[in-house]
């Protein structure tokens, strides 16, 4: 929350052009962003959008009524030195360009993921925002869905007591369905970089959650999926960018797990996290299948379902004294209540991913206001990179690897 007499923070954001998108799905800035800062205005002044050409930052301007629009982010760090925070959503190549001129300008910087593309990019964007003392996070909205920090909570706090094993899934459709034609960067293996960058989100769940880092791996990445329907023009989107990363981890607090990605997945049914210990289980898992959604109005943020858990906790003196066996307490676990302080957000339906997004935007801004820094930050999202290039030399070598992290710890 906003300290007492703190202002308003300002925002510029980078990467918000309407496109009117023939599937009704606009870009996230314009989906999620923007929708999220405009429905937080306790907190955030939305300054200014920016684009690569005025007349579509102008659009996008005029539709979110935000005071001004520029097509280059230097000309908008000229222009409005007092802006405290730029969120950058444009396409990962990009990335590091738009960041680096950000943290020189001193400036809180919310990036989407990946941070670069390159682990190279990474560190020293991670580098530069040490120096400049500024705030940073990694637009891994999904940790700040309430039934993720609930489950993070228990866990920590030894609730299934030492994490023993752990199973990760993440199906969609992204890269199986036709797209639109402007969606062809997607595919291009050179706009990401490291070729599982895709499990970015899926990784970053399993870091938090556990609380621990991974130790070693054992990686498989493919492309199934090498052209999909380009929905406006007839014609064929074809791709080299990995769109299947299934990974076995090895964690530092000897948990063990496995966690699949999978972009080629008809009718996918999104998240699935289940975690093992001791003395009992959790599992966090995507909604109900979520009912149609309006693709006017130009946010085209669709409904996904809000994310639930469940879980248990086992009595071992009660089963040693009546003994059961063990075929009888499969799914034997209850849906679980997650506590009010877990939402930070009010009149966004939970089910959108603009709520998440919001969700990040409000611990930003308390990190910002009270001095401490925020979860995924530049610094966490580096570990993700070092993860990202064993996995590549893993695929490589068809072989366990130990993750480097390069003096981090």
């Amino acid at each position: 929350m906003r300290r007492a007499g703190a202002r308003r923070l300002k925002v510029g954001v980078v990467g918000a052009g309407i496109r009117n998108s023939p599937d009704g799905r606009e870009g996230w800035a314009v989906r999620t962003h923007l929708p999220a800062l405009k429905a937080l205005p306790e907190l955030f002044e939305v300054s200014a959008v920016c684009t690569t050409r005025l007349e579509t930052a102008r659009a996008a301007a005029a539709h979110f009524s935000v005071p001004n629009a520029f097509d280059g982010v230097e000309r908008m760090l000229d222009a409005l030195p007092d802006l405290d925070i730029v969120c950058c959503s444009v396409r990962p190549v990009h990335h590091h360009r738009v960041v680096m001129a950000a943290l020189a300008a001193g400036k809180h910087v919310y990036c989407e993921q990946p941070l670069g593309i390159s682990t190279a990019q990474a560190r020293e964007m991670h580098e530069l925002a040490q120096r400049r003392g500024v705030r940073t996070v990694l637009g891994h909205q999904s940790h700040y869905e309430p039934a993720a920090l609930h489950m993070a909570e228990l866990v920590r706090s030894g609730h299934i007591g030492r994490p023993l094993a752990f199973s990760h899934s993440y199906f969609v459709a992204n890269y199986i369905t036709p797209r639109p034609s402007h969606r062809q960067w997607l595919f291009q293996s050179d706009m990401g970089g490291h070729p599982g960058y895709r499990s970015g989100h899926s990784l970053e769940r399993v870091l938090a959650v556990l609380g621990s880092d991974v130790r070693s791996l054992c990686a498989d990445m493919a492309v199934q999926v090498p052209e999909r329907r380009a929905v406006d023009t007839g014609g064929t989107l074809r791709s080299n960018q990995v769109d299947n990363m299934n990974y076995l981890l090895r964690m530092h607090d000897g948990a063990m797990g496995t966690l699949q990605t999978s972009f080629t997945a008809w009718s996918g049914t999104g998240n699935r996290f289940e975690v093992y210990g001791t003395e009992g289980m959790l599992m966090l898992a995507s909604g109900d299948t979520p009912g149609l959604w309006d693709k006017s109005g130009g946010a085209g943020d669709p409904t996904r379902g809000a994310s639930r858990l469940y879980g248990t906790r086992v009595d071992v003196e009660r089963l040693a004294a009546e003994p059961t066996a063990p075929e009888r307490l499969q799914r034997q676990f209850a849906e679980l209540a997650i506590p009010a302080r877990h939402v930070r957000v009010r009149g966004i339906d939970p089910a959108r991913a603009t709520f998440a997004v919001a969700q990040m935007w409000a611990a930003l801004a308390d990190a910002i206001h009270h001095g401490h820094e925020c979860a995924p930050s530049f610094r966490d999202k580096l570990k993700i990179h070092y993860i990202w290039d064993a996995a590549e030399r893993s695929d490589a070598t068809r072989a366990w690897v130990d993750v480097d992290y390069h003096g981090l710890h």
